[in-house]
């Protein structure tokens, strides 16, 4: 009940979850996933409590129907909460059962399998075989379209991937899929990555340039004009209200991968191509590995920044080599620095704590105590900024606000695709055994 009401109480929940313990083994399996459900979709990974309800939904697979089966795999893929043994056991259930899911099933089964970095060409089949059916009876929505697209993109499942890109695209374009940013913008990019080579891939692609990728960049554009006189500070704080209520009206949240590039041209800032990185993002993909230690779930905790600059002011030098910025609360910068780095973003989140932003305060801070309040629009120099994830929309209005305050900086970014690689380096995924085992009960 909590779960569906979107209410979140961490010590309320924990105590929850401290009972659940002690009756898990009494679940039946539509409990066994609707708790696993509820704890996800409240974000807490009570890791006991799901430990315990993995063995039993591995002992009890056999039983679960389809909706839980979907539900399972998405309530530990959305944790982050990674077992093969767990993914394996749902594997063979729903292949069994393929027939009886419906769209949202195996759009979240596809999703959560991909998420977790399992692949298996048994359920891969299995899933395209009636995804495509049901995509000719017409049963799918926008957002599942888009999300089993990303299911076989970000395996590297090509195959697949363009088979079902014959008709989702089609689909998608036939129900008016526009009306949602999110998916419109995962599947442009999605089709823009593997080249377009699908029907109806180049309506989509004129369909979200005109309907989101060309308003935003113009906003963002807007913003990151600087502007001088008394009235600056006014100016400036209208320009920023005007953006957000843009961002809102707009809804987008991000660029995508494939887009943010032709992007950050279009607003201004200088970035290589996609496989032409200069010896500095190269330098700085290390750093972010180290950071990382291994391959993580893009999120706000796991995507961070990688900065460096050198700045000059009055024949004085401030320079910083590349330093891991993770997302977080900087300490000792004053509100007049955050006021100039105001985060936006479509769904209302505050976004304040973002890597970029705290990377490019801390910088202000600093140039701000070497070497005076009044500096900043006077500073020349350069500035370097590498991201482990396709930047958001909150970024670019970022890194356009400090190029107003700045615009005598030269500013140069890159990034990778968090759902591809590991900074650099693809990301590892895990083949899924296609020989069904005997289910047991753990003791």
């Amino acid at each position: 009940a909590f779960a569906k009401l979107g209410v979140s109480n961490a010590m309320m929940m924990g105590a929850i979850g401290k009972k659940m313990i002690t009756m898990v083994r009494d679940l039946i399996p539509q409990d066994l996933a609707n708790t696993a459900w509820a704890f996800a979709t409240l974000g807490l990974p009570d890791s006991d409590l799901m430990d315990q309800i993995l063995m039993e939904v591995i002992s009890k697979v056999n039983d679960f129907a389809t909706q839980n089966l979907a539900n399972t795999a998405w309530a530990f893929a959305k944790l982050g909460l990674w077992n093969e043994r767990l993914m394996q056991s749902l594997m063979h259930a729903v292949v069994r059962k393929i027939k009886d899911f419906d769209a949202q099933g195996l759009a979240n089964v596809g999703w959560s399998y991909a998420v977790l970095g399992f692949t298996s060409n048994k359920l891969s089949d299995a899933l395209l075989k009636s995804a495509i059916e049901k995509i000719d009876s017409q049963d799918f929505a926008i957002q599942e379209l888009a999300n089993l697209a990303f299911s076989w993109d970000v395996t590297s499942d090509e195959t697949r991937l363009l088979r079902y890109l014959q008709v989702a695209v089609d689909r998608f374009l036939e129900v008016e899929g526009f009306t949602d940013a999110a998916a419109c913008t995962d599947l442009a990019n999605i089709v823009a990555r593997h080249r377009f080579r699908c029907q109806g891939g180049e309506r989509l692609d004129k369909e979200f340039r005109e309907r989101f990728f060309w308003p935003m960049v113009e906003a963002l554009k807007k913003c990151s004009q600087s502007s001088s006189g008394p009235e600056q500070s006014e100016a400036f704080a209208r320009d920023i209200e005007e953006l957000d209520t843009e961002v809102k009206r707009i809804g987008l949240t991000n660029f995508g991968f494939m887009y943010s590039r032709e992007a950050f041209r279009e607003v201004g800032l200088q970035i290589a191509d996609q496989d032409k990185p200069p010896a500095w993002v190269t330098d700085a993909r290390g750093l972010a590995r180290t950071h990382l230690e291994e391959w993580r779930i893009p999120g706000t905790e796991n995507i961070i920044a990688v900065i460096s600059y050198e700045l000059h002011y009055k024949g004085a030098k401030l320079a910083k080599e590349l330093t891991v910025v993770p997302s977080g609360w900087p300490e000792g910068v004053h509100d007049e620095v955050k006021a100039m780095l105001r985060p936006v973003d479509a769904r209302g989140w505050s976004c304040e704590s973002y890597s970029e932003r705290v990377a490019l305060m801390e910088l202000l801070e600093a140039a701000r105590d070497e070497f005076g309040d009044e500096c900043v629009p006077e500073l020349t120099g350069w500035v370097r900024m590498y991201h482990t994830h396709h930047t958001s929309v909150t970024g670019f209005a970022v890194m356009c606000q400090f190029r107003r305050h700045a615009p005598k900086v030269q500013f140069e970014t890159d990034y990778d695709g968090g759902w591809y690689s590991w900074a650099g380096e693809a990301r590892p995924l895990t083949a899924l055994s296609d020989q069904e085992e005997s289910l047991y009960y753990y003791s």
